[in-house]
């Protein structure tokens, strides 16, 4: 296996104000080939500190790609720090530099003189073009190794490296992947009930990963052992599988919504329009989904049909959740009607402490609601799960779910 490593280059990455999913991205598209991802790591905008890095990441590893660090600012160092990792120059590019000025000249605007150390690479290195901005990539091919070093925006980079990666010459390997998506079973029940197919080693592995919507549980490795390992795993996860690979748990619901001739409305509280957003990231969603509301104050749930006398007990309830899906059903007139309402903190509301949520269901067969604790780490966490656990509630009536084992009856 050739080893690789992947670098994310900016200080935003470790402060947190960009998420860094850039180094998975191409991690994940490395799959396919014979190459194991040793290090993924970020590195501030320190020409020193990447400097250094790169120097050991070109010591043992046959390819290095970094993201980030290509821009027109002095920040941006990852040109000078390849340049001084490998011992070369930085020259200018009057070709590039032409093709910079066209840029902006096209935008009706003079290019700031910043934007010539765009145009500077090594005398090793070839030309990435960038067909989405300012920023076109470096690929070095030295020594025995690759260096490939991209810009940060993944609206760039992307499809720069799609062209690349076959160019690369990377021995591909037999490699499949497989993914069971379940709802109400936690990790170490998972691992408890698969027992001897949790296989970290060989020709396959067996991982678990908690997500939003769910546990998932992934097979890697050679096509042969995963499809067996699956054939295993599948009976044991049961019912508490609601879907496989790529398939989202909104796809899945409205795909069964629409084999029923059945539709859908939402009324949401604490989520703030969050569970009628990923309803909406699905293509097509309007032949089922007929819209919904954000009831967020009081008063609001009022006028869209909440009883007054519901709301002045308590809109934290099982009766709120409940009043809330029955209003926006009849509203609408929905098949079913599903509803969110909660706290997702930091403070308390009526008594009840952050990560207290209900979600309710009105639909042919009646209406109810369910109560959760959910683990509040943030405002943030509290709303994407609350608008997961609606989605689940409609799909215990749809896909036939076992009750979550998480549960907390109120």
């Amino acid at each position: 296996m050739l080893l690789t490593e992947i670098i994310g280059v900016g200080s935003e990455l470790l402060y947190g104000e960009t998420v860094d999913t850039n180094t998975a991205e191409i991690a994940r598209s490395l799959q396919p080939y014979a190459v194991e991802v040793r290090r993924t790591l970020r590195v501030a905008d320190d020409l020193g500190a990447l400097t250094a890095e790169l120097r050991q990441a070109l010591g043992h590893a046959r390819l290095v790609v970094l993201s980030g660090g290509l821009g027109p600012t002095p920040d941006d160092v990852t040109r000078e720090a390849v340049a001084a990792a490998l011992g070369e120059g930085l020259e200018p590019d009057p070709e590039v530099l032409r093709w910079l000025e066209g840029l902006f000249a096209a935008r009706g605007w003079a290019m700031p003189e910043a934007n010539r150390k765009q145009a500077m690479k090594i005398p090793s290195a070839a030309w990435l073009p960038n067909p989405r901005g300012t920023a076109p990539g470096w690929w070095v091919r030295r020594d025995g190794l690759d260096l490939v070093a991209l810009p940060g925006p993944p609206a760039e980079w992307r499809p720069m490296w799609q062209q690349l990666l076959p160019q690369l010459g990377l021995p591909r390997r037999a490699y499949a992947q497989k993914a069971f998506k379940t709802f109400g079973l936690g990790e170490s029940k998972i691992t408890e009930e698969l027992g001897e197919l949790f296989v970290r080693q060989g020709p396959a592995e067996v991982g678990t990963y908690a997500k939003a919507h769910g546990v998932e549980v992934v097979i890697r490795g050679e096509p042969e052992e995963v499809e067996r390992l699956a054939r295993l795993i599948r009976p044991k996860l049961g019912p508490a599988v609601w879907g496989e690979d790529d398939a989202t748990l909104p796809q899945v619901l409205l795909h069964a919504l629409e084999a029923r001739g059945a539709t859908l409305a939402t009324i949401e509280s604490l989520t703030g329009g969050l569970l009628g957003a990923l309803v909406t990231e699905v293509p097509g969603a309007s032949r089922v989904y007929l819209g919904g509301v954000v009831s967020y104050s009081p008063e609001a749930k009022v006028r869209y049909g909440v009883p007054r006398q519901i709301v002045e007990q308590g809109t934290v309830s099982e009766s709120c959740a409940v009043a809330m899906a029955e209003a926006v059903r009849n509203t609408l007139g929905a098949t079913y009607g599903l509803s969110t309402t909660g706290v997702a903190g930091p403070d308390e509301l009526e008594g009840h402490p952050a990560g207290t949520v209900f979600v309710g269901l009105a639909g042919p067969q009646g209406s109810r609601a369910r109560r959760y604790r959910l683990p509040a780490p943030s405002r943030e966490a509290v709303r994407q799960r609350a608008a997961h656990a609606a989605l689940f509630l409609l799909a215990e009536e749809l896909l036939g779910l076992g009750r979550p084992l998480r549960e907390v009856k109120g």
